[in-house]
């Protein structure tokens, strides 16, 4: 019961951080990823992708990656019938948070703090990369997801073994 505890948090973490990835993704990131050179950064602001990376990102994220990271490990130790899933969805969930702050994280707050002295090449080459690498990282989050999703179908079908009927089991 206590590792499906865990389980249950990683679905319900990652699908408000994918949700949330998805619709920045798809509504927000095009609003200042369209916009000219000159222009990416003061659309960035408008568009509400910089308060969003102070306001919203830095409190879900981080417990994403912790839960991604125990999820990995609980599931690892188990023996579970659903443990292929699970790990699948700890180990997919690791990876984007090793992507997020090992590349995207630092990348957007270097260009959101000193973009303004960049180059028109140096902007365009980095919303170029940021939002095309942008769309392996949701393919990543999403089979995360839908992997964690189904360890948790799986969780509930398992048969429960009563205590009684352990220690009839184990006094044969």
């Amino acid at each position: 019961m206590k590792r499906t505890v865990w389980l249950w948090l990683l679905v319900i973490f990652v699908g408000i951080q994918f949700g949330a990835g998805l619709y920045e993704n798809l509504a927000v990131v095009p609003l200042w990823a369209d916009a000219s050179a000159g222009q990416v950064l003061a659309a960035m602001e408008s568009s509400g992708m910089k308060r969003a990376g102070r306001a919203f990102w830095p409190f879900v994220s981080p417990v994403v990656a912790v839960l991604a990271v125990v999820n990995a490990v609980v599931a690892w130790r188990s023996d579970v019938g659903y443990r292929r899933w699970w790990l699948a969805a700890g180990v997919a969930m690791t990876a984007y948070a090793l992507a997020s702050y090992g590349y995207f994280v630092p990348q957007m707050l270097a260009f959101q703090s000193s973009g303004q002295g960049w180059s028109e090449s140096e902007i365009e080459a980095f919303v170029t990369w940021w939002t095309g690498l942008n769309y392996v990282r949701m393919v990543i989050g999403g089979v995360g997801w839908l992997c964690a999703l189904r360890a948790l179908s799986l969780s509930g079908s398992e048969r429960r073994v009563e205590p009684r009927e352990q220690e009839a089991a184990h006094a044969v």
